[in-house]
């Protein structure tokens, strides 16, 4: 009933613009720990700049962060600070796509040729590391979620559910963050579209009018991933 042109749309429609590389308030900015300096301050890379600041949440060193930057003077407010999901940073170059080649010819869209796709890189596998990955797509699929790797002028990752005249689908955008939700059917098409922070809510709101023909309910809330990798998990029980 639905297929990945349709969400392609409202990726293509939230991946205009550049990562800025100084701090700026109309997008949220990606953060890097780079140290933590004592139980409570931490240093952290914002952009091209090194800041030290607070924080009472423990923060993971060498993780990255995605969060509302406000700057007023020498002063920094550092707000929704969210940990880029671990799936984002592994997953490899040679299976990225680009969403226009996505929208005009989805080579993952069957699900005996998706399921191909997988256990040849999972055979062929050279490293460790991206054995365990493919094994944890597998698993995916064994709960029928499927993963697209996006490589346009920033990265984004993808999973997609399908449900009973609805499909459900889960995207991370290296410059907007997290945005959620559902499509479904009744007599017209529907999204549900939901967006991590305030500043991307706000962008994407510019572009709903480019979605002709869909009746779209936007809303700002915390975004869980569809699927996440956990190495602890096991192909014993996978059905292929």
């Amino acid at each position: 009933m639905f297929n990945i042109s349709q969400v392609g749309k409202i990726l293509k429609a939230t991946n205009r613009l550049n990562m800025p590389t100084e701090f700026n308030a109309t997008l949220p900015i990606t953060i890097k720990v780079k140290k933590q300096l004592n139980p409570i301050r931490y240093l952290l890379q914002l952009g091209k700049k090194e800041v030290e600041t607070k924080s009472y949440t423990p923060l993971e060193v060498g993780a990255k962060y995605k969060a509302q930057i406000n700057q007023t003077n020498s002063k920094i407010e550092i707000k929704n600070l969210t940990k880029l999901p671990n799936i984002f940073n592994k997953f490899p170059d040679t299976i990225q796509y680009s969403i226009d080649d996505l929208i005009k010819d989805n080579p993952l869209e069957s699900n005996e040729k998706y399921k191909n796709f997988l256990l040849n890189h999972l055979a062929n596998s050279t490293t460790k590391e991206e054995f365990l990955f493919f094994s944890q797509m597998l698993l995916a699929f064994n709960q029928e979620i499927k993963h697209l790797f996006i490589k346009d002028e920033k990265k984004a990752l993808i999973q997609i559910k399908p449900k009973k005249r609805k499909l459900q689908f889960y995207a991370y955008f290296e410059n907007l963050g997290a945005i959620g939700g559902e499509i479904y059917l009744i007599d017209n098409i529907y999204l549900d579209l939901m967006v991590e922070f305030q500043n991307s809510f706000e962008f994407i709101k510019n572009y709903v009018d480019e979605l002709n023909g869909i009746i779209i309910n936007i809303k700002q809330e915390k975004i869980k991933p569809l699927f996440e990798i956990n190495e602890n998990n096991s192909l014993l029980n996978l059905k292929v």
